[in-house]
């Protein structure tokens, strides 16, 4: 069964079976009563009777006025309250009470929120019995049951509730200078393929957005393409041995100023003019800023993204959150078809995702990702300026690139030089020797190559 909420159902493996038991556990305002109800009025939308118990001092009409802040709200599900202070005392009267109002009912869905205050003050072995009459009545609801509860992370497993549910979702945030980032994870699992690790999401006023963490493991049944692409500079082309392969991951490696982002976008336009449709990633210039940009070369970036050739996606990296990203990135794809994508530039992830391992793993995913449909990615990666040849192993992402091109500039008796440098090209015969190229009116223009330089060293 759906869970109606976009993303949540697909790190359950699909959703949730029919009947079972899910715990949403987590600590104060993490947004366990918003999933529950998010999952119930969707489920009510599509006809299912549902029934939202709430344990709770506030009575019912204050409760759906609350509810009704949220678009997803749906006036005509059965809210039951059950004063919080009586059911601490006296669970057994509310069993028996919540059990007369199912028989009469006879849900789809229900909703019991919070079960962690339901005989609070027993002693835990009381507790315990409670809990397991409970789960004897759920058995015979023939329903799918969702719980919340307020619970530390390291509480969750010694918790009797873990025993008699076949999911747990656990919700946690944290909170920097910058920003709040939620993460939801899968503590428990049953009868479903699903995806584990830290997922994110945001809460809005629609409810809160899931936003998988993407593995894109790598399609063995996709046949390696010998296809080339154009990089849009046919002498470059031809260093590089008749073009990128088509689907390949691509690193363009140079210290600041030697044109990394010129030659991302003329890949990229080349393929909207041939009606290859691209994506651009960019942490640090806005739409605007590269229109502008864009236009110093004669590109007419903003038109080709009016007509749908170009989609360009703009994020901060102090508000990144890798898998949203990862997400737009997917939805991007989608709407126009993208064969092309540049990202510019790698080291934008730096801020949003510290280990450098996970760092690494993100980046891998998003390369496979692209390759498994068939796009060709090309990537900028910033490297120390004054340095001759920049070492492989000191570009972090060097192992997921099918190639690395280098751009270097050198001070030579008041001219400033600039050269390219194929570093690794995997399956092709490409020009081993550097050549140099300007920066002009016409964008990345490839001069000639270096051979007497190369043979003097």
């Amino acid at each position: 069964m759906s869970t109606g909420i976009e993303g949540l159902d697909e790190i359950l493996g699909g959703g949730v079976l029919s009947p079972s038991t899910t715990f949403i556990a987590g600590t104060p305002g993490t947004g366990r009563t918003t999933l529950g109800m998010q999952s119930l009025c969707a489920a009510a939308k599509k006809g299912e009777k549902v029934l939202y118990v709430a344990i709770s001092s506030k009575p019912e009409a204050l409760i759906r006025q609350i509810l009704a802040r949220f678009s997803f709200f749906e006036e005509n599900i059965n809210i039951r309250t059950f004063n919080v202070s009586s059911v601490e005392r006296d669970p057994l009267t509310m069993l028996v009470e919540m059990g007369n109002i199912i028989s009469s009912l006879k849900p789809d869905r229900i909703l019991i929120d919070p079960v962690t205050s339901i005989g609070f003050g027993f002693p835990e072995a009381e507790r315990r019995r409670f809990m397991y009459s409970l789960n004897a009545a759920i058995n015979e609801w023939d329903a799918v049951v969702y719980f919340t509860g307020t619970l530390e992370p390291d509480n969750v497993k010694s918790n009797v509730i873990s025993d008699i549910v076949d999911n747990i979702i656990y919700l946690s945030q944290n909170f920097d200078t910058h920003s709040t980032r939620r993460y939801i994870k899968l503590m428990k699992v049953s009868g479903m393929p699903s995806i584990q690790g830290e997922h994110t999401f945001d809460i809005g006023t629609d409810g809160i957005s899931i936003y998988p963490k993407d593995i894109a493991p790598v399609n063995y049944s996709i046949p390696a393409s010998n296809e080339r692409v154009s990089i849009g500079i046919p002498p470059l082309d031809e260093i590089l041995g008749g073009g990128l392969f088509k689907g390949s991951a691509n690193l363009i490696a140079g210290s600041t100023g030697t044109g990394k982002t010129v030659l991302g976008l003329q890949f990229i336009m080349e393929g909207a003019g041939k009606g290859e449709a691209g994506v651009i990633m960019n942490f640090e210039e806005t739409p605007e800023e590269l229109y502008l940009h864009a236009a110093n070369f004669g590109w007419d970036l903003r038109g080709m993204q009016e007509k749908g050739k170009i989609k360009i996606i703009h994020t901060l990296p102090s508000l990144l959150d890798p898998n949203k990203h990862m997400m737009q990135i997917k939805k991007a794809i989608g709407e126009i078809g993208a064969q092309r994508i540049f990202l510019d530039a790698v080291e934008g992830f730096d801020y949003a995702i510290a280990d450098p391992i996970e760092r690494k793993e993100h980046i891998a995913a998003l390369t496979r990702m692209c390759g498994n449909q068939g796009i060709t990615s090309l990537m900028t990666c910033l490297t120390p300026g004054n340095t001759e040849c920049p070492k492989i192993f000191d570009i972090q992402i060097s192992p997921v690139a099918d190639s690395i091109i280098t751009l270097q500039q050198n001070l030579i008796s008041s001219d400033l030089q600039k050269s390219l440098s194929i570093l690794k090209m995997r399956g092709s015969n490409h020009e081993k020797s550097p050549a140099k190229y300007d920066i002009n009116s016409n964008g990345f223009v490839i001069e000639d190559l270096i051979r007497e330089e190369k043979s003097k060293h």
